[in-house]
């Protein structure tokens, strides 16, 4: 069996979408990549499409391997290969390949994270060297009910995104990092509630997903969070609320505390030292 990679950046955006789409059609959740949904990826992600790769087997496109860049960090995005394609070995070889890369360009580390009922995945990045260091949890909260007198201060999303580098937590999954958070652009909008901070997506939609939390270290325990949630809830009412499954343990409390509903999906977060 002939196995090969090839630079991501040699075919067109919407071919690296569809061949992405096709990589995770029997997955744990839909996922369906669009050219602009990739374009959206590469920027808030920093995925690099020179080091990105397609996966090649007997010479045919096979799989997509993602991998976003920062400093000395590298990431992998998203790995998909397609179902028919899905035997030999080819995830192994192409994991080590890639890993090999990374040495060579200079990273320090690797990270990922794999949805936990994957447990093939799982078993895969472990066998590769890969080390779990925390488990992710997302949660759900349908049309909250809440009325709250506070009064939120809306702020420039850098803003947050540079108070989330200085307070956060710092292995923060790399979609939480504030690298992260300052590429996002309205329509999300980022509120603030004395030292309490959230940024959101769009407010007009039916969905709103929270794409981050933060208390500054100086005012953690003083129940904040939960305080600015519920007038976040009450400003924007009968919508849906959203927690991606990329948030650790040490960060839920104010979700389990609002009473949002702790989705079935949970996340590894993955790292490894090359």
């Amino acid at each position: 069996m002939t196995y090969s990679l090839h630079p991501a950046s040699e075919l067109p955006f919407a071919q690296i979408a569809d061949l992405l789409t096709r990589g995770f059609e029997d997955y744990f959740v839909p996922i369906h990549i669009t050219a602009p949904v990739l374009l959206t990826m590469m920027r808030r992600d920093s995925i690099d499409l020179t080091e990105s790769r397609i996966i090649h087997k007997e010479g045919e496109p096979v799989g997509v391997a993602l991998i976003a860049r920062r400093g000395w960090s590298s990431r992998l995005a998203a790995m998909g290969i397609i179902s028919t394609a899905r035997n030999g070995g080819i995830g192994t070889w192409a994991m080590q390949k890639l890993i090999e890369e990374a040495r060579a360009r200079g990273d320090k580390e690797m990270n990922l994270e794999v949805i936990e009922k994957n447990v093939a995945g799982v078993k895969l990045y472990e066998k590769v060297g890969f080390k779990k260091i925390r488990r992710l949890f997302g949660y759900q909260l349908e049309n909250p009910q809440v009325e709250s007198a506070e009064k939120l201060q809306e702020i420039d999303i850098r803003e947050l995104a540079r108070l989330v580098t200085y307070h956060g937590l710092k292995d923060l999954p790399w979609q939480l990092s504030g690298a992260t958070i300052s590429q996002h652009t309205p329509p999300a909008r980022a509120f603030r509630l004395n030292d309490a901070y959230c940024l959101i997506s769009d407010p007009n939609a039916e969905h709103i997903s929270i794409s981050s939390v933060l208390v500054k270290a100086r005012s953690r325990g003083a129940g904040l969070s939960p305080v600015m949630m519920r007038a976040l809830f009450a400003r924007f009412p009968n919508k849906t609320w959203h927690v991606p499954a990329i948030y650790p343990a040490e960060i839920c409390g104010v979700f389990d505390q609002i009473g949002m509903k702790r989705a079935e999906i949970s996340q590894w977060q993955m790292s490894l030292t090359l």
